[in-house]
């Protein structure tokens, strides 16, 4: 990084810098941004362009007014230049990192300044002289920007993510080059209202460009393609705008509808048309161009109703569910800026996972990725750049909401701002086909301002509902929305009636926000609020951090039963995590604090369906299973089939059951099945102990390709499966001691503590019943149910065993011991009963907590673990799979047979926890290691299985996945029970079925070396 050197003006190769002007604190403006032409479409023109993307000069330094900026050199644009060597990204989730002091920020300001040469195209010469203008475009700025061309001030940007614009004709109409120089702050006015969940980083992170605007060209266009699905007939209207903002003469055109017709905003009929939905993303080439030949524009069209009907919200005349997810725009290594193909690489995945939704949090997007939701077929809430989520600390306010008033969405000193920022995402973004709704914004609280932003998004377009969360009545949006309702709240809100506690919460939710509810701001049974007439979404649900989120199926299943619940979205895409190197020089994604902060939210960035290289977590595979468009539930004799796409018949998909666990397959007929029929499939006869029925494509349908599972399940006949795994009686070896008071039961050894120290020729350590498991994201102490904290208060994760007594009973070794805890009495008592024959020896365990463990404790797990000295190469299972399994998680597992190295069996989560387990399994056999090494487990009633290069302290210890380091064992756990991973992080807390209460829990397992 170079060295700030303070100076009023510099000399470089490329000329002087813009002088210093310390009159003017452009930054702290709230009027925000100067010169800036008002917000237009982003269209696909013809007209010349001139991208000036690539190597800029650069120099930073720490004040607005450059007179600390350093030597020059080069950065690359797009780009963000925390990533590029000067200051460093910082992450808070809530928290402002510089002090509230609206519309101030700071003297020790960050400040990167950008410098190049700009020459005019010789072949515009011509455009120019009849009265052409040239246009500077910026696609996204943070945060706000200074603009000159040859010293001559151009203008101001304001809105990080938004697209600006500037008249630059005059300033370059001499010939030759000119210098181009843009001052970008890190703070500014606009900090206040961009408070978003993710890196604080700055500089020109979307593409610059020149535009050539023609003389009569076509400046904007709004396009309007309708849907009647009564008749199945569209209309179009298409206006073409000029630069004066007047309509220009012009023809829009679609060959294939033989549309030929004005556009100057007559309706236009378009007879039969086949309509865009999500699952039909039909869309028609066309063109607008002037009568006077001067431009054309081509865009694709998709013709589609939305509408909200009462409480139900309908595409094209059916209800829709919304099987969503979050977007922020993410990247190891470049951050916010995009590499193009993480658009399309994103939407194929989407595609793939059967989510069809995605909510632009919390700005609009790069283009791109709107355009491949067109083509791909994805709905789309498109979100504005807004979010004041600073304002909602109670420190700030005080315990009684103080300072309430100081809230943007009750400032009027921020409305003209936040209407015009408003109003210029919504023209940027209105002729796509995959938009269904607009929001304003996020968590920033409602007021006056937000009422008048939400009146400017339909003035602009009064074709699409708004929806904004924090109008927790409903009464200013069309649809009702909130974040992570509990399970029993949802259901509340899906039968339309709501508890007094649930009021009162509510209440108590808009009181935080500094909003006064009124005396019946929610309504009674006689008089409802409206936000129970509407329908309703989930504009954050379930929280993917780490090894989550939980119970998707219950949420899901409340929304096939009540109409009014239409879905929403899940929190979030991926992880943000970037890529760098620990001081131990261990790559690793780094998350907050990583990068030397003070302020920061930890890992809290880092909690999506993918994980930072965009490799999908099991969360993704969880939630492809739960958002699947058809039901798939399997029987011992028949398999039952829903369709529940909205317009789809299942004439595209093939059923296939595999009555082996080695995956062979045989076709099953599948009707066609209209929207909302279901059957039962009729599966082979015969005494299977797994059945597993799958559906896949026909054919390839946009990124979806032919082949691919849509979804699959299982059914496991329990006594079949049990008998296939256990071994025909065979006379039993009696227990044997030795003089030292070891003992011998068949191949296995145990010291004179009862531990198993031994199988065969194979050493084993640390072996013994347990109750601890590493925790996940969503029991840690940032979040609403931290029972990491209270596991490790009273021990649980440094238990002590005390042999109680050691006694030969016949045919069995009866091992009797407590685990007890430190500092309490807290303890479980454990029977362990072992017995063996000449091939091998099955270990029985009860393991029985204490009468005083508090009822509101649960515990981690309850199974039994062991290390062995070297690491197989690979682990052979039959359980479910292939990826882990959790008491509310592993929608889409099946049960098979399965071979993985112990490397593909973990989960590298971006912050180490629990993870790999595989449930259900009653035979695995670990081999490849040295020899001897091999062993084969059984458990008739299946268990959970993880097998690891580390042991559980190790994943409890290390704060990122790549600081784990294996020390030569292989760490095995077995599990007979497991408490829910939940959604607490952000969301709810595990539902009750998934609590693991202090419980006595009995299991079997039987060891043998591998080969026997």
């Amino acid at each position: 990084m170079s060295t700030p050197t303070p100076q009023d003006t510099r000399t470089s190769q490329d000329g002087a810098l813009p002088p210093a002007d310390r009159t003017d604190r452009w930054w702290e403006d709230l009027a925000g941004g100067r010169n800036r032409l008002r917000g237009r479409a982003h269209l696909h023109s013809d007209a010349p362009a001139l991208s000036l993307d690539g190597t800029w000069q650069f120099r930073y330094g720490t004040r607005a007014d450059g007179t600390d900026l350093g030597e020059p050199g080069e950065i690359a644009v797009p780009g963000l230049w925390q990533l590029q060597g000067h200051g460093a990204p910082q992450y808070t989730n809530v928290v402002y990192p510089i002090p509230m002091d609206v519309p101030h920020v700071p003297d020790e300001n960050p400040t990167g300044h950008y410098s190049r040469t700009v020459t005019v195209p010789a072949d515009w010469t011509d455009s120019l002289a009849s009265g052409a203008k040239v246009l500077l475009r910026f696609q996204g700025v943070d945060s706000a920007a200074k603009v000159w061309i040859d010293g001559t001030e151009i203008g101001v940007t304001s809105g990080s993510r938004l697209t600006q614009e500037f008249d630059v004709t005059d300033a370059l109409s001499a010939p030759g080059e000119h210098r181009l120089d843009v001052r970008v702050v890190q703070w500014s006015a606009n900090t206040y209202v961009e408070d978003q969940d993710m890196w604080w980083a700055s500089g020109i992170f979307r593409s610059v460009d020149l535009l050539l605007r023609p003389a009569g060209g076509i400046h904007d266009l709004a396009t309007h393609a309708d849907f009647d699905p009564a008749t199945g007939r569209g209309t179009l209207t298409a206006t073409a705008y000029g630069a004066d903002g007047g309509i220009v003469p012009a023809t829009v055109r679609i060959p294939e509808l033989g549309i030929e017709a004005a556009a100057d905003g007559t309706e236009i009929a378009a007879g039969e048309v086949s309509p865009w939905s999500a699952e039909s993303p039909r869309l028609y080439e066309a063109s607008v161009s002037t009568d006077a030949g001067t431009e054309t524009v081509t865009l694709k069209l998709g013709f589609r109703r939305v509408e909200v009907d009462g409480e139900i919200f309908r595409v094209n005349g059916e209800r829709i569910v919304f099987r969503g997810v979050n977007r922020h725009e993410a990247d190891p290594v470049v951050g916010r800026t995009q590499h193009l193909e993480n658009q399309d690489l994103d939407v194929a995945l989407m595609k793939q996972h059967n989510l069809n939704a995605v909510r632009t949090s919390h700005y609009p997007p790069h283009q791109r990725f709107l355009e491949v939701c067109d083509e791909a077929g994805l709905y789309v809430i498109c979100e504005g750049d807004f979010e004041t989520h600073g304002f909602h600390v109670d420190s700030t306010w005080g315990e009684d909401g103080t300072g309430a008033a100081e809230r943007p969405a009750a400032d009027d000193r921020f409305r003209p701002m936040l209407c015009e920022r408003s109003e210029r995402f919504v023209l940027r973004d209105r002729n796509h086909a995959s938009i269904v709704m607009w929001s304003i914004g996020n968590e920033a609280s409602t007021g006056p301002v937000t009422e008048a932003m939400i009146e400017t998004v339909r003035n602009t377009d009064p074709t699409r509902p708004v929806i904004y969360e924090q109008d927790y009545r409903a009464e200013t949006v069309d649809v009702f929305s909130l974040m992570y309702p509990t399970h029993d709240e949802t259901e509340q809100i899906g039968r339309r009636a709501l508890t007094e506690e649930y009021r009162e919460k509510l209440i108590g939710m808009l009181h935080h926000l500094g909003v006064d509810p009124g005396e019946t701001g929610f309504g009674s049974d006689e008089s409802p609020m409206p936000a129970l007439s509407k329908p309703f979404l989930w504009i954050e649900y379930a929280h993917a951090m780490g090894n989550g989120a939980g119970a998707l199926k219950e949420y899901m299943d409340l929304v096939h039963r009540y109409p009014a619940l239409h879905g929403g979205f899940i929190w979030e895409w991926i992880d943000h995590g970037l890529l760098t190197t620990d001081a131990e020089g261990n790559e690793i994604y780094g998350y907050g604090g990583d990068f030397g902060e003070r302020l920061h939210d930890g890992n809290f960035v880092a909690d999506g369906l993918l994980l930072p290289d965009r490799t999908p977590s099991p969360a993704l595979l969880d939630a492809k299973h739960h958002y699947s468009p058809v039901g798939l539930e399997v029987g011992a004799a028949t398999a039952s089939i829903v369709n529940r796409y909205a317009f789809s018949d299942l004439s595209h998909l093939r059923a296939e059951v595999s009555t082996d666990l080695q995956a062979s397959w045989q076709e099953l007929e599948l009707p066609a099945l209209a929207p909302g029929e279901s059957a039962e499939l009729a599966l082979p006869e015969g005494e299977h102990a797994a059945v597993t029925v799958r559906l896949t494509t026909r054919e390839a349908d946009g990124p979806v390709p032919a082949g691919h599972e849509i979804v699959a399940a299982s059914h496991v006949d329990a006594e079949r499966l049990a008998a296939s795994v256990t071994p025909a009686p065979a006379a039993a070896i009696a227990p044997q001691q030795a003089a030292d008071g070891t003992w011998q039961v068949g191949p296995a050894r145990l010291d004179d503590l009862g531990r198993l120290v031994g199988l065969g020729e194979l050493a084993l350590g640390h072996a013994g019943a347990d109750l601890y498991r590493a925790p996940v994201d969503n029991e840690r102490a940032r979040t609403r149910y931290p029972l990491e904290a209270r596991w490790k208060r009273i021990g649980l994760d440094v238990a002590r065993r005390r042999l109680v007594g050691i006694e030969a009973s016949g045919e069995q070794l009866v091992v009797r011991s407590r685990i007890g805890l430190d500092g309490n009495a807290l303890h479980a008592d454990v029977t362990e009963s072992w017995r063996a024959d000449a091939d091998g020896v099955e270990l029985a365990v009860t393991v029985t907590p204490s009468a005083l463990w508090p009822e509101d404790l649960p515990l981690p797990r309850i199974g039994w673990s062991f290390a062995l000295p070297a690491a197989p190469g690979e682990v052979e299972y039959e359980g479910f799979g292939p990826h882990e399994m959790y008491p509310d998680t592993g929608g889409g597992t099946t049960f098979a047979r399965r071979t993985a190295s112990v490397e593909e069996l973990q989960v590298p989560y971006v912050f180490p926890q629990e993870n790999g387990n595989r449930a259900g399994v009653v035979r695995a056999v670990l081999s490849g290691g040295e020899a001897g090494s091999g062993l084969e487990l059984t458990a008739p009633e299946g268990l959970g299985l993880a097998v690891r290069p580390w042991s559980t302290a190790e994943l409890d210890v290390r704060a990122h996945d790549g600081a784990l380091r294996p020390d030569g064992r292989t760490w095995v756990t077995l599990s007979a029970a497991l408490h829910g991973v939940g959604s607490a992080a952000c969301g709810p807390e595990p539902l009750p079925q998934h609590v693991l209460t202090a419980r006595e829990e009995s299991f079997r397992i039987r060891f043998a070396p591998a080969g026997r």
